[in-house]
This record gives C-alpha cells, structure tokens and sequence, in this order.
C-alpha cells in the first residue's frame, strides 16, 4: 500500500490554503465581502517625508545564508574544486561582531539556511560537536553570542550530497519510502531541537513559524515569516533521489537526474 504523506506535506498542503485565502481576500473588499473593481490608475507624485540614510531606527536584524561548514576540505558532489576559503566563518563572524557593536546590536540574526554542508547533521551523535564547531565557536563575539538565531533549513541541511538515512554513525540508502520520510524528519528534528548554551539562542521552530522582534523602548514589533521552500519542491530530485550516495564514482548525471533514474531511489 501507498504511504501516508508525512506532517511536512500536510504542512504544506495548510500553508498553500493560508495563501489562497489571502489572495482572495486582497481581491474582496474588507467591508462588503464583493469583489472590487481592479484598474489602473496614474501614478501620483509624491515627496518623501523622511530620507531613509538619515533616519535613525530602533529595530534591526542581520541576515546570513549558506554559512554552513564541511566536515572535511574542498567540494561535494563528484566535484575536484580546491578553491576555499579557509577563513570565511570567521571573517564574516568578526564582520557581524563589529557591526553589531558599532551601530545596534540586533534583536535576531536570520539564518537564511544551508546551515551544515553538504548533507546536514548525519546522525543525532554527531548534531552537538557540529554545532559546537562552526556555529558557537565561530560566531562568538561579544555583541552577537547572546543575539537569537532565526533558522529555516536550506536544501543542503535535509541532502543532496549522499543518502538521507542513518544506522547508526553510518549513511546507508533508505529501503523505503516511510524510511525516506523519517530520514527527512530527522534532518529537520535534529537541528530545531538542538539547544544553545549561549541563552539557547537557535531556535527553528519547525518549516513554518512567525518569530516576532519587539523593542520596548518604542513600542515597535516585526513578525518574521520563516518558510521551508524545500517543503515544496526546491532541489526535491536531488534530495530525495540520493544519486551522490547510490552513484558513487559514477556521479557524473547526479545533476541532471531525474525520478526512476538509473540512481535515483
């Protein structure tokens, strides 16, 4: 028999109704419910009341994506590429630091994903020495270790460089299609449950959630809308199909593969 779709896909299948039903309602008018009238109409001329470089505000956050560390030099992925940065984490980590003590320290700091290459967290024993490595030893400066991390999970943090599976500190392919799913639920269990000594600053809580940033001081709020794109269908083929991991040396069609692929699962 088929097996059920997992909570990821039933998530999904929620968050697209979300949207339909804000698309309907921008098309409704708010107080009689009857569809209004679209057109277009002449642009009007206007004069900005405050200029944007001079103006001082009280909220800000920082974003980064693709800052995840290898566990091991050079590329992934049937690649030879010798050209890397040994240092990025860390410049980019003294970078943010100073920012954040020469202007306004920031309420969040949005990890846009790819937070682990090229596989994500293998197994659960290896999750806390991950981000010990390239998360709390790298971005540790004064101004920013006690900021809260907004995350999402980019394509390179649920596969795409091997299998999705586990047994224990091993990556072996999935047998089947519920163990598929758990090894994609594991990916995602294994980093939002993951706990920061540093003010338990991570926080990822689940593929869609609102995270919302308040200044006391002036009453301002901001609601971060944080979205799993790979819920929907981003690199889904060179996720799920797991062709770096049943190719091997003969990897040279994992870009181009495609469902019932001689390497796809």
């Amino acid at each position: 028999s088929n097996p059920q779709p997992s909570d990821w896909k039933k998530e999904m299948l929620n968050y697209k109704t979300l949207v339909n039903a804000a698309a309907l309602l921008a098309l409704m008018d708010g107080s009689s419910g009857t569809p209004m009238k679209m057109g277009l109409t002449a642009a009007q001329p206007s004069t900005p009341a405050s200029d944007p470089a001079k103006a001082k505000y009280s909220v800000s956050v920082f974003g980064i994506g693709d800052w995840g560390a290898t566990l091991y030099k050079g590329s992934c992925c049937g690649s030879n590429s010798t050209n890397y940065d040994l240092n990025s984490q860390e410049v980019v980590a003294t970078l943010m630091n100073m920012e954040a003590g020469a202007s306004m320290v920031p309420k969040a700091i949005l990890a846009h994903g790819d937070n682990f290459y090229w596989n994500g967290i293998n197994y659960l024993g290896e999750r806390d020495s991950r981000f010990a490595a390239s998360f709390e030893a790298k971005y540790d400066g004064d101004n920013i270790k006690n900021v809260p991390w907004v995350a999402v999970m980019g394509n390179h943090d649920y596969g795409g460089s091997d299998y999705i599976c586990s047994s224990g500190d091993k990556l072996v392919p999935c047998n089947n299609t519920a163990e598929l799913y758990q090894g994609l639920e594991n990916k995602l269990k294994w980093q939002s449950e993951y706990t920061s000594p540093n003010d338990n600053r991570w926080a990822m809580d689940g593929r869609f959630y609102v995270h919302r940033v308040k200044d006391p001081a002036t009453g301002v709020s901001i609601d971060i809308f944080n979205v799993d794109t790979n819920d929907n269908d981003h690199s889904a083929e060179l996720i799920c199909c797991q062709c770096y991991g049943y190719a091997k040396n003969d990897s040279s069609g994992c870009n181009t593969i495609t469902r019932e692929g001689k390497y796809c699962f």
